[in-house]
Order: structure tokens, then C-alpha cells, then sequence
């Protein structure tokens, strides 16, 4: 009892400040991934706003006449990206075909900023590399004239790398491993990170982070995730309306937890001691109190292995351990019947009480061991019963199952305590005789007569009243071995001797001789 309080009362220590802790550390993480997430979200979209908010008022005091000057119109985009360089890579105009009216040349127009702007909105196009390595962004704005037709298209590039946006992720990193993501949507792709190898990546099939997923189907909020590359992180996820764009801000689970790993260490560092104080304890006084059972079962375990004999265990004391030896006795006394009455079942016929060819086997291998020892005789003696089937169908088996045990005891009162009787099949004995004094084939056949004689007494107990009595007889089969047989050639010769028998007439015996050995 003192050992399970003690693993219990440390073990609910543990899982439950574990659980406290882990899920309050979960809940102050995510609102602080939630805020850092909105505050990166606020600055990214005004940094954008600016930047189309500028372009937007650069379109409507664009002089409608230089779009047919473009000399001038250069010199007039010259001049005001000086005046407020938010757009270091420069300005152009460019028509609704494509073609540069500040004479840049034609221009592929198939991207998503000139769709928008040529739609009447301002649009963000897809941020993308250039060869120094920087990551910038074009951005459009529609021209209008005085009638608010879409007459052109005002391009601003943004220097992500140059106005110091992805600085301000990289000092927004949260942890050794956290850190900030800008996703596009629309465009599949991480437009920055505070990993510099994920920005300007393309973002995760679906299925491969189920939060991420959500988000780019709208989601904005926190939650705990695996992200692709197999590390469970706790996500926050904040949206960048001018853009589309959401910031998630990320932390890895084993870092934000970190706190429970050390929790978890004080609790075991702590609680240690006492728990080896009281196993230590109750390891001694439950030695002290098992002693008596460890001994009974080292004993009953010997037993079990063969290196001692069955036999009842000592009872110490009168508790619990002496009650349950004393209930061990008790069944090893019962398996012992039971072990001398299937041994018996295993090798007796249960109808006569004989012994079976199992046993006859065993005998015979005995005997002729002790023949070729000391140079005697065995004698196989194969007995089947003449007129058994007509009397079972004229008495039935009942009467049939009485006359078998009747023949079995007369075969027994002829025989000396040395010799066996077996019955080996329904109608079938074997009588196996050895140690002859004198001429074991004489002997042989002056036992085979006994045996018939004895047969044919008539059966006086199977008679009904004005009946006569039943008579049966036998036929015999004789051989003899010396010792370099095996039983079961043996016994095949005498088998093979009493089908000769009763081929010659039935009532009678005959001898073969043993087989020689191979």
C-alpha cells in the first residue's frame, strides 16, 4: 500500500502539473503568436498601403497630355520617384496593349497586377528575385481620364529586400527555431520568411499541414500543427487586408514546452528520495513476509522441473501464505490422483482392466532386454476369439462387453504374476511369457492349450433361463523371441502364426518361429 501511494501520489504529480502546465503554457503562447502575428500583419499592410495609396495619387495627378510625350512623361516619373523614393527599382507607364508610353519598350502584361489595375483596381502582381538576389514586388494602379476610363497603368516596383521589410521579420523570430512567414494565397507562395530559404518558395500541397490548409481557405486564428518538415508547431495566423495575404507567426512546440521538460525534471528530482526511501522499506518487509512463499515456490518450481519428487509443502505459519500452501497441498494431492488415474487410463483397457498395446509394448521391450541379457526365451502367445461376433449379435454388446471381461479373467488365472495379459483389440489378447525354466517352446504350448481349454468353459453367465450356454473359442498364434527382436516384428509373427491357426481350423494354435534379425 505504502509503495502504490507512493507511485501514485508521484505519478499524479506529474501527468497532472504536466497537463496544467502544458495546456496554460499553449494558451499564453498562441495569444503571443497572435499579437506578434497581428503587429507583423499591421506593418506589412502599411507598407503596402503606402506604396498603393502613392501610386494611386501619382495616377491622378498624372498630366493626361504626357502619355503622348514620352520623354517627358519619364522625366515627370523621374522626378517624382526622387521626391519620394518608395519605389527605388523606379516607375513606368504602361499602356493597356503593353506597350511603355515613358519609352521603356513593350512589356509582357499577363500578370495579376496589370489584370487589376487594367479591372480598375489596384493590384499586387507576384514577388519574385531578381538577379542580385533581392525580392521585390510590382504593384499597379489604374490611369483614368477625365471621364474615369482606364485609359493606362501606373507600375511601381517595391525593393522588399532594399526598404528593410525582410529585416523586420528577421528580428520578429520568436525562439531559437520560430519565426514569421508572409503567405500569398492566390499565388501559392511564401512571399517571405524569417527563414531566408522559404521565401519565394511555393507553399505545401494540401494535406501536408492541416492548419496551413485552413488558412488558405480563410481560417485566421491560432492552433497547433506539424508543419512539412515534421515539427509540431503552435501557429498563429493574422490576415494583411490590402494584400490578401495572411502573416503566420510560429514557434516550435518542443520550445515553447520547454518549461514542462524542467518542470517534469524538479518533480522526479524531487520526489526520487522519498520513493526509494519507501520501496526501500517495503522491500524489506515484504522479503521478510514473502520468504515463506519465495521458498514454496522454489521448491514447487523443482518439482515442476523434475529435480525433486512431488510432495506436500512445509506450512510455516498460520496467514495468508499458510492458507494458500495449505490450498497447494490440496491440489497436489488431487493432481496426484489424478496423475495415477490417467496414467492408468493411458495404459489399460478400460473394458477388462488389462493392460493395452501401450503397455504390452513397454513389457515386451523389457523382456526381451532381459532375454538377450541372460540368454532366455520370450514367448508371444497372439490369442483372437472363435465365434465372438455371432455371440455379440445373438446376446448384444452388453453380453458381449461380459463375456470379454470373463475371458480376461480366466487368461489372468493362467498366467504367473511375472507374465502379462493384454487386450490389444476387440476380440483380440496377447499373452507374453518369459524367464522360461526349461524349454520355453514346450512351455509355450502347453500355456496355449491351458488357454484354449480355459475359452471354451461355456459362459454360463450370458445364459437366459431354458437356455443353453454361450461357448466361444480361440485361435492362437505362437512365436518365440531371444532378445534381438523388436516388438513389433514380434508380435507380427505371432499375429501372422494365429491366421495359420485359424486357417487350419479353428480351436487351435500354431507356432512360427522368430523372425531373424536384420
Amino acid at each position: 500500500m505504502g509503495l502504490l501511494m507512493a507511485i501514485v501520489g508521484t505519478a499524479a504529480s506529474y501527468f497532472q502539473l504536466s497537463r496544467f502546465l502544458r495546456q496554460d503554457l499553449t494558451k499564453s503562447v498562441a495569444l503571443q503568436q497572435t499579437a506578434l502575428a497581428a503587429y507583423v500583419a499591421r506593418n506589412v499592410d502599411n507598407y503596402l498601403g503606402e506604396r498603393l495609396s502613392f501610386l494611386e495619387r501619382l495616377a491622378t495627378h498624372l498630366p493626361p497630355e504626357r502619355l503622348s510625350q514620352p520623354e517627358a512623361l519619364h522625366a515627370w516619373l523621374q522626378e517624382r520617384s526622387t521626391l519620394s523614393p518608395v519605389f527605388p527599382l523606379g516607375l513606368r507607364v504602361i499602356g493597356l496593349d503593353g506597350k511603355g508610353l515613358d519609352g521603356t519598350g513593350q512589356m509582357v502584361t499577363d500578370g495579376p497586377e496589370f489584370a487589376g489595375a487594367r479591372a480598375g483596381q489596384p493590384a499586387l502582381g507576384r514577388a519574385q528575385a531578381t538577379p542580385s538576389g533581392n525580392s521585390v514586388l510590382p504593384m499597379a494602379v489604374p490611369v483614368r481620364n477625365a471621364a474615369g476610363q482606364v485609359i493606362a497603368m501606373l507600375l511601381g516596383t517595391a525593393d522588399l529586400s532594399a526598404d528593410g521589410l525582410l529585416d523586420h521579420l528577421q528580428r520578429a523570430r520568436v525562439g531559437q527555431d520560430g519565426g514569421i512567414l508572409v503567405v500569398s494565397p492566390r499565388d501559392h507562395l511564401f512571399v517571405a520568411s524569417t527563414d531566408v530559404t522559404m521565401s519565394l518558395t511555393s507553399t505545401p500541397p494540401e494535406g501536408v499541414n492541416l492548419l496551413h490548409d485552413r488558412a488558405m481557405k480563410g481560417f485566421r486564428g491560432s492552433g497547433t500543427t506539424r508543419n512539412a518538415r515534421g515539427i509540431d508547431e503552435i501557429s498563429a495566423i493574422a490576415s494583411v487586408p490590402n494584400s490578401g495575404w495572411f502573416v503566420v507567426a510560429r514557434v516550435p512546440v518542443a520550445q515553447a514546452l520547454a518549461p514542462v521538460g524542467r518542470m517534469q525534471t524538479f518533480i522526479l528530482e524531487q520526489r526520487a528520495p522519498a520513493v526509494i526511501t519507501v520501496l526501500v522499506v517495503i522491500g524489506l518487509i515484504m522479503a521478510w513476509l514473502l520468504r515463506p512463499l519465495l521458498r514454496a515456490a522454489d521448491q514447487a518450481d523443482r518439482m515442476t522441473r523434475g529435480e525433486l519428487a512431488l510432495a506436500p509443502l512445509r506450512v510455516v505459519r498460520d496467514d495468508e501464505i499458510g492458507h494458500l500452501t495449505q490450498a497447494f497441498n490440496r491440489l497436489l494431492a488431487k493432481l496426484l490422483d489424478n496423475q495415477e488415474a490417467l496414467a492408468r487410463l493411458a495404459h489399460h483397457d478400460t473394458l477388462t482392466g488389462l493392460p493395452n498395446r501401450k503397455l504390452l509394448d513397454d513389457r515386451l521391450q523389457q523382456a526381451l532386454v532381459r532375454a538377450r541379457r541372460h540368454s532366455h526365451q520370450v514367448a508371444v502367445l497372439y490369442l483372437d476369439l472363435d465365434g465372438f461376433k455371432n455371440l455379440n449379435d445373438t446376446f448384444g454388446h452388453e453380453a458381449g462387453d461380459r463375456a470379454l471381461g470373463e475371458i480376461a479373467r480366466r487368461l489372468q488365472g493362467l498366467v504367473r504374476q511375472t507374465d502379462t495379459v493384454a487386450r490389444i483389440g476387440g476380440d483380440e489378447f496377447v499373452l507374453l511369457a518369459a524367464d522360461f525354466d526349461g524349454a520355453a517352446e514346450q512351455g509355450a504350448l502347453a500355456l496355449a492349450r491351458r488357454c484354449i481349454d480355459a475359452i471354451a468353459q461355456p459362459l454360463e453367465q450370458l445364459a437366459q433361463p431354458a437356455q443353453s450356454p454361450a461357448v466361444i473359442g480361440v485361435s492362437i498364434g505362437i512365436a518365440l523371441g531371444t532378445g534381438g527382436e523388436t516388438p513389433q516384428d514380434l508380435l507380427a509373427a505371432a499375429d501372422k502364426a494365429m491366421y495359420r491357426a485359424k486357417q487350419g481350423g479353428r480351436g487351435s494354435y500354431a507356432m512360427t518361429p522368430a523372425p531373424t534379425p536384420a
